[in-house]
């Protein structure tokens, strides 16, 4: 469908690509409304996108490209419009892309740079939705909640069979790999809400995240010393080719005797989904919280029916504080470009 529009030209032109899950920020939106003239994406799929985006399409004349709300919501969950396939077809004119999310795996960003065009994320968006969901996560492991859910709604007395299987994180000690925006606010409503003694894995340390978790907390100089450390490990860093499978067969015999609990709410492939269910089995896992999976939509029919592992169906951002933080930061973004030449959350650099 082509939009018409009655806007002056002289103002950028920006493709407006939403979910059905996306806040509105009322005053924001009128002025955004008034500087620029916004393309409202609505694409049966990627192919008939590109063919829009050919000389002379409706969207041959873009100079921003903004995509907000829940990226894992309908209508475009499945529409990866950032990769190196997608990008050779976009024309001269775009200069900027703004997407929603603390995450950035699903852009070709190497290739985005090569082609002058920023690209932005969100940062400190969905913090605080994510760090909570990865709390309930981290007390599920231990605590085994969804098993005993489960059993109070069809059998009470199997859930006796806990008695000694269930034991708090107080005083046990929290393995956090990444410590960024969500990583140090998990940390910190550990330690302060189950009393949990914190260490951490980065590239490198960062003593001003150390600062920011407010409390003690022990840097790890390899992901190995973090896990013969941890009783329980909080994945929160970004998925690249590196950190593929980044806990696997060998990183699970590092674990402590008595097991290590593993909660993941960063990435899926993070995980070798096939060995963390055979350290289950091997009893090197006790305990599991996972809100991303390795190969979703969907769950390893594995998980389905194990109630002993706590599993989320990739909603840790899934919170209305989330979706105004989204907005807010997409659309500064927008401004920022168009009047200073520079985003204010830039993923790459450009000369």
């Amino acid at each position: 469908m082509e939009i018409q529009q009655s806007t002056p030209l002289s103002k950028p032109t920006i493709l407006l690509i939403s979910s059905d899950t996306r806040t509105i920020l009322a005053q924001q939106w009128e002025k955004v409304q008034q500087k620029f003239n916004i393309l409202i994406y609505d694409c049966n799929s990627v192919e008939e996108f590109c063919k829009r985006l050919s000389p002379g399409g409706v969207y041959s004349k873009i100079d921003a490209i903004v995509r907000t709300g829940w990226l894992k919501a309908e209508p475009y969950s499945t529409h990866l419009l950032f990769t190196t396939a997608v990008a050779k077809h976009y024309p001269s004119s775009l200069k900027l892309i703004v997407c929603s999310g603390h995450g950035y795996d699903a852009a070709d960003v190497d290739t985005l740079t090569e082609m002058g065009i920023w690209y932005c994320n969100t940062p400190d968006t969905c913090t605080e939705a994510v760090a909570n969901t990865a709390l309930y996560l981290i007390l599920s492991a231990y605590r085994y909640f969804t098993f005993a859910e489960r059993c109070a709604r069809n059998d009470w007395a199997l859930s006796r069979s806990l008695g000694m299987k269930a034991v708090d994180p107080l005083g046990t000690t929290l393995g956090i790999v990444g410590l960024g925006d969500i990583g140090a606010r998990i940390a910190r409503k550990a330690a302060l809400g189950l009393g949990m003694k914190l260490c951490y894995y980065n590239r490198k340390r960062d003593v001003e995240r150390e600062r920011q978790v407010g409390v003690e907390i022990s840097y790890c100089p390899s992901l190995a010393e973090l896990l013969e450390t941890s009783d329980c490990v909080v994945l929160a860093c970004p998925y690249t080719p590196a950190t593929h499978h980044m806990l696997s067969t060998k990183e699970f015999e590092l674990a402590k005797e008595g097991g290590m609990r593993v909660v993941n709410i960063a990435r899926g492939r993070l995980i070798d989904e096939a060995a963390l269910l055979q350290a289950l089995r091997d009893q090197k896992v006790v305990g599991v919280g996972l809100d991303v999976h390795e190969n979703e939509p969907g769950i390893n029919d594995e998980w389905a029916g194990n109630y002993m592992a706590t599993v989320l169906p990739h909603i840790g951002v899934c919170s209305r504080t989330s979706w105004d933080g989204f907005e807010k930061v997409c659309w500064d973004n927008a401004e920022a470009f168009f009047e200073t030449g520079k985003p204010l959350t830039p993923v790459n650099s450009i000369a």
